[in-house]
């Protein structure tokens, strides 16, 4: 784990909270990237995932209760699992949004925990009420799905850009670019404001690589790395000015569950929201290396390589290859004779692409969201709050899985109006429960679960409980799963 900084953050009169955004769903990594298990929660460079990255790097600079973490349903129970192995304390401090809307609404429900921290009273520029104190608090927000080099150098630019925002400044991090990125956002600035800080004179999304290189050699632009540090009395004025509907959902909280209108929201970004439309906000040129691992061509750049420029990862044979990323999380990866290329395997599906091919990715993923695949969605390995499954083999009428339930976990009290199910027990003990009636299972020992049955898996013991699944009828998805108990809290259809 990255060691803590040698000297924590100012004591600043303010009080001062971080936002991590653990939400997006990006699929440029595909096929190791899923919509339901994206890059944030992969470990890319080492054991760590980039979440786990990014709340230890938060925790060497804030005190765990005043760090919230903002994801979305389908991806809550994995990130407080990963948070949990890198702070307990963490695990009551996630958010889910109840449908995902974008960067400026998620970090809009974190705000509503901080500032109820605080005394209720009037606050005359953004009409909310909240106390006098939080007002001036001082928020940081930082995605969870980038790469951040050298911890002390993080805090440095943080403590720079709180300065800026202590005085009522909106503040961004801009990375000096090393190459011409068209996958980025770029930061022109202005004027200097001192001590590598200086206003921003606009914005640019993702240019062409002709823009790109010509803002590189410019030496006045920056990538945009999409934190900011600001005060909430100017954030939520920002929110007021500039996004009204979101405003008045923020401002009727008290009378209804943050819950509620929420997926009404406009799904929209920090950036387009509101920061490319304040004025008078500043960039702080950050003094660390920063990676978003847009895509694979990133991570090739950053990887170890070998002596023949290979970064190799997983269960790969290489003969002949140069400058290639080859990786493997499922089966032998073998490559002849390859240059300059990207080749990523998983269990089901194999991507292959030259390096200047990789922006293109996106398109393979559209393609495969017209054609109503899962491959987009899922990996055969799907993670639930109990444990896993893995689809194994399925055909039309058939499907087979292995299940694994972690020891004391047990699944909801569900039943199947098109499926029937046989399960077979192959390690541990299962508490099955069927019709209200329970019966204990050990190896080798089976059960059949009628359709339209209702029934309950549970581990009783303490070792991980495996069971092979088999099931027949004519509809096999998973929402064809109607809940009576969940001791998870989870919707009453749906998803195990």
């Amino acid at each position: 784990m990255p060691k803590k900084p040698s000297a924590p953050l100012p004591a600043l009169a303010q009080p001062r909270y971080a936002v991590i955004l653990a939400g997006g769903s990006g699929t440029r990594l595909w096929p190791l990237s899923r919509t339901l298990f994206p890059k944030q929660l992969l470990a890319l460079n080492g054991e760590l995932t980039l979440l786990q990255q990014t709340v230890t790097r938060v925790l060497g600079a804030y005190a765990p209760e005043n760090v919230w973490v903002v994801t979305n349903e389908e991806h809550v129970f994995e990130v407080r699992s990963q948070i949990r192995a890198i702070n307990p304390d963490l695990d009551s401090r996630v958010l889910a949004e109840p449908t995902a809307r974008n960067t400026l609404p998620a970090t809009l429900l974190a705000l509503e925990r901080i500032v109820s921290l605080g005394e209720v009273a009037g606050d005359e520029e953004t009409g909310a009420e909240m106390g006098a104190e939080m007002g001036m608090a001082l928020v940081g927000v930082f995605p969870s799905d980038h790469l951040i080099a050298d911890q002390e150098a993080w805090v440095r630019s943080v403590t720079q850009g709180l300065d800026l925002a202590a005085g009522g400044r909106f503040v961004t991090f801009g990375v000096t670019p090393s190459q011409p990125e068209t996958g980025y956002g770029y930061i022109e600035r202005g004027e200097a404001l001192g001590g590598g800080a200086f206003d921003v004179v606009r914005f640019i999304e993702k240019p062409r690589l002709e823009k790109a290189l010509e803002f590189v050699q410019s030496g006045r632009h920056y990538w945009n790395s999409g934190m900011f540090v600001f005060r909430v009395r100017e954030f939520l004025a920002a929110v007021k000015d500039f996004e009204p509907r979101l405003w008045d959902w923020w401002a009727d909280r008290a009378e209804r569950p943050m819950a509620q209108g929420y997926a009404g929201l406009p799904n929209i970004s920090m950036d387009y929201g509101i920061v490319e439309k304040i004025s008078g906000i500043a960039v702080v040129q950050a003094l660390f290396d920063w990676d978003d691992l847009g895509n694979w061509e990133a991570v090739y750049r950053l990887g170890k390589k070998d002596a023949d420029g290979n970064v190799i990862q997983g269960d790969v044979l290489a003969l002949d290859c140069r400058d290639c990323l080859l990786i493997s999380k499922g089966g032998k990866l073998a490559a002849v004779g390859m240059s300059n290329m990207i080749m990523v395997q998983t269990r089901d599906a194999t991507l292959a692409c030259p390096h200047e091919g990789v922006q293109r990715v996106k398109e393979i993923v559209a393609l495969l969201k017209a054609q109503g695949s899962q491959l987009v969605e899922n990996h055969l390995t799907v993670k639930r709050p109990w444990g896993s499954y893995s689809v194994l083999e399925e055909g039309q009428f058939y499907k087979i899985k292995r299940i694994e339930v972690l020891p004391g976990a047990r699944l909801s009290l569900q039943m199947h109006h098109h499926r029937s199910e046989h399960w077979v027990v192959i390690a541990g003990t299962a508490l099955v429960e069927i019709g209200g009636e329970e019966r204990l299972l050990v190896e080798n020992q089976a059960i059949d679960i009628g359709k339209a049955t209702t029934h309950r898996l549970a581990n009783p013991g303490k070792v991980s409980l495996e069971i092979i699944e088999i099931q027949s009828g004519p509809y096999l998805e998973e929402d064809d799963i109607v809940r009576f108990d969940d001791v998870y809290g989870r919707v009453k259809q749906g998803n195990s």
